[in-house]
């Protein structure tokens, strides 16, 4: 009895231990995820902020100056973290170390933090675009502070300024002190360098470890983690302790979350005390002992099973999170042959982002939920639905063993969640669009599965949003391509391989030459001359389109300078550059710049660029049209030919499509659309351009159908600058 008593203990020793590390290793992550996702909170604002800096190619502390110290930029940083407690405040610093505009107060305080050790680090360091600080106090609050600071450069790639986001140490210290983990525990946020962020007890005396202190932690605890979980007295506290370690996603950040031995032995003693009762009582102490023991056990067990449950699943919508979809896949590849294929459903929703920015975060969280419950509801019981991330969800569907069934089963999902949603007191939809990767066809890991099914929805979204697309190889070759083209696009902007062309057009009675449309070329050095058609979807995607129209406004506006006055320039724009909330501005610059006369100049933009920006894009019309520039209605009767857009918006002129001119003299049907639109034009005293003439049977036409200007091959092919104004000063003399 006595020895099975030992026996007894040394397991319930053992099993004590390992109990307790698997508790400490599932606390670990979950806090890791939770402090991951609340320093990505505060990098989203971060990164919007950068953005804008990115978006304005500026390059001078003068610029970055006017830019970010205003009093907007100071109220849009105040909104950006209103919904954040975390986050104490957001500070946009320059490259100097001086305030630029900070959330707690405005006007803004004269205050320069030069000798803070996150500017230095990012100012001296070129691949470091991160840097979180040392607990320091708030100059302003004197309360304990931990910066997460981020790095911006001007676009010749030099150190502009950082962007800063405090948050105060006692956040973390008061979330770690809601973990019911004993009296003896402890949870320490530390930087992977050993440096003490945060901790549970708080001990302000020792806040912050000696120097050989954290390079032992850093080396013993951190970059190599005890096998056994042991850290020796000293190196977390004067305590030898059960610890374990999680490393943070996104930052070189670790969550240490320990108990002490001695707390653990003391448990166990209490477990065991009844076995070492009196020798007369063994029997009866062994009884009650073990009758103790898998009480505690079960509870164990039961709080184990709760942390490992709250790691792998999404606190939102209760759906598995990416880590147990992963495990999920991973079984499932591991234990299916290839004769038993199924289906990875990847679904991204299409009109969440705007429920957040209209309805806010509270209906852009009900609405995810909503959608989750919808998917459980499509879905077998069997099959995996998971929540990805954002707005992503995947679904594992093992009864889809062909691509039609998978097909039939992505096409209910976008059915079902696409009905309204009565989210409190509004009715939304979310719509979705998904991409279906094969397995194992098309891939035969989890990494190569949701990138081939990303791929998929990405093609999914490029043929227009609400659909589903199965997985083609493809698909494989068309991503790698477009990453080199977007490569090759970079390259080109900073090499300058673009350059433009010019073509003409003239009144159809006179054939007198009214003026120039600037058209943007690109010569690379193995493509050669590659058509707009080619890369200015990609140049929109990467949002390289930017820089590049204001480029192309600009240096067309110069161009047409040196032109006779009776001579107009045209130039095109992309819908991107009347989202971006700048192009009044860009206009006003290229004409001051070029000293042209705004009457000369006309703006093109195509129907979709009314269709996607809606009602904002009219005020931007508006004020350029108030400038005296004319606005052009390109490629009318392609699109979407809403005479809603002739009517409201101030439109001056429209140009026929090739398409119709190419045909007009052969099909009837084509000559009857540019008689109507023509005709239409009139009515409403619209001027009209007819594009794409090749024959001059087709200026005949439209001289009769009352056509105003022509442009094609058969009056001029585009031309250099210096061909256009050649050609401008000839014809105008």
């Amino acid at each position: 009895m006595v020895i099975g008593a030992l026996l007894l203990t040394l397991s319930l020793r053992t099993q004590a231990y390992s109990d307790r590390r698997r508790e400490l290793q599932n606390l670990a992550l979950a806090l890791a995820e939770q402090s991951d996702r609340a320093l990505q909170s505060l990098q989203l604002v971060q990164t919007s902020i950068i953005e804008r800096v990115t978006t304005a190619n500026i390059d001078t502390p003068e610029a970055l100056g006017a830019l970010m110290s205003s009093f907007e930029i100071h109220e849009a940083l105040r909104e950006k973290i209103s919904g954040l407690p975390f986050i104490d405040a957001v500070t946009i610093i320059d490259q100097n170390g001086k305030l630029l505009n900070f959330s707690r107060f405005w006007p803004v305080p004269t205050v320069n933090v030069s000798d803070r050790d996150y500017y230095l680090g990012l100012r001296d360091s070129r691949g470091q675009n991160v840097f979180v600080s040392l607990p320091v106090p708030n100059r302003g609050t004197g309360t304990t502070t931990i910066y997460l600071a981020r790095r911006f450069n001007t676009p010749a790639g030099a150190f502009f300024g950082l962007v800063l986001g405090a948050m105060e140490q006692s956040y973390f210290e008061q979330f770690y002190g809601t973990i019911k983990l004993g009296r003896d525990g402890n949870i320490t946020l530390y930087r992977d360098d050993g440096a003490q962020l945060a901790a549970y007890p708080h001990n302000p005396a020792d806040a912050q470890p000696a120097p050989a202190v954290a390079a032992r932690i850093a080396r013993d605890l951190i970059a190599r983690q005890p096998e056994d979980g042991l850290a020796p007295a000293g190196l977390i506290d004067e305590r030898p302790r059960l610890v374990a370690v999680q490393q943070l996603a996104n930052y070189p950040l670790v969550v240490a979350v320990s108990d002490t031995t001695a707390a653990i032995e003391k448990r166990l003693r209490i477990q065991t005390l009844p076995i070492a009762a009196a020798a007369a009582l063994i029997c009866l102490a062994i009884a009650v002992a073990v009758i103790l023991a898998i009480r505690q056990l079960r509870e164990q067990a039961r709080f184990a099973a709760a942390a490992h449950h709250a790691a792998r699943h999404d606190d939102l919508t209760g759906l598995p999170n990416r880590l147990l979809f992963g495990e999920r896949l991973t079984a499932l590849l591991a234990s299916r042959a290839a004769a038993h294929p199924f289906a990875v459903l990847f679904l991204d929703l299409d009109y969440f982002k705007s429920v957040n920015d209209t309805l806010g975060h509270a209906v852009g969280d009900q609405l995810l939920r909503a959608v989750a419950a919808r998917l459980a509801e499509e879905a077998h019981p069997s099959e995996v639905v998971a929540r990805i991330g954002g707005d992503e969800f995947a679904i594992i569907n093992t009864h889809a063993d062909q691509p039609e069934a998978a097909l039939a089963l992505a096409e209910r999902v976008i059915a079902r969640i696409s009905r309204p949603i009565s989210v409190e007191d509004h009715r939304v939809i979310a719509g979705g669009t998904i991409g279906i990767a094969m397995a194992p066809a098309d891939g035969t890991s989890v990494n190569e599965l949701l990138k081939n099914a990303d791929l998929a929805l990405y093609r999914a979204k490029a043929e227009g949003r609400g659909q589903a697309r199965l997985f083609l190889r493809e698909m494989e070759h068309t991503a790698l391509a477009r990453r080199a083209l977007e490569l090759d696009l970079r390259e080109a902007w900073e090499n300058g391989q673009f350059f433009l062309v010019f073509q003409p057009f003239f009144h159809v009675e006179t054939r007198a030459l009214a003026g120039f449309e600037a058209l943007l070329r690109w010569r690379h050095p193995t493509r050669g001359i590659v058509s707009p058609a080619t890369f200015i979807g990609c140049a929109e995607e990467t949002g390289l389109i930017l820089p590049l129209g204001a480029w192309v406004l600009s240096e067309a506006c110069r161009t047409a300078a040196e032109w006779p006055e009776a001579v107009r320039l045209a130039v095109n724009l992309s819908p991107l550059q009347f989202r971006s909330g700048h192009m009044a501005d860009h206009i006003r610059d290229a004409l001051r710049a070029s000293g042209l006369a705004p009457r000369r100049l006309e703006l093109e933009l195509t129907e979709s660029t009314l269709l996607i920006e809606g009602t904002t894009v009219r005020a931007t019309l508006e004020q350029v049209r108030a400038q005296g520039i004319t606005i052009a209605l390109d490629d009318f009767g392609t699109g979407y030919s809403s005479l809603g857009y002739l009517r409201t918006l101030p439109i001056d002129r429209i140009k026929i499509d090739r398409t119709f001119i190419s045909r007009m003299c052969e099909d009837p049907h084509s000559r009857a659309i540019v008689h109507a639109v023509l005709q239409l034009s009139s009515a409403l005293e619209l001027e009209t351009t007819a594009e794409g003439i090749e024959q001059e049977e087709q200026v005949e036409v439209l001289r009769a159908e009352g056509c105003g200007y022509v442009q094609g091959f058969l009056l001029g092919r585009p031309m250099r600058a210096t061909e256009a104004r050649e050609m401008a000063h000839r014809l105008t003399s």
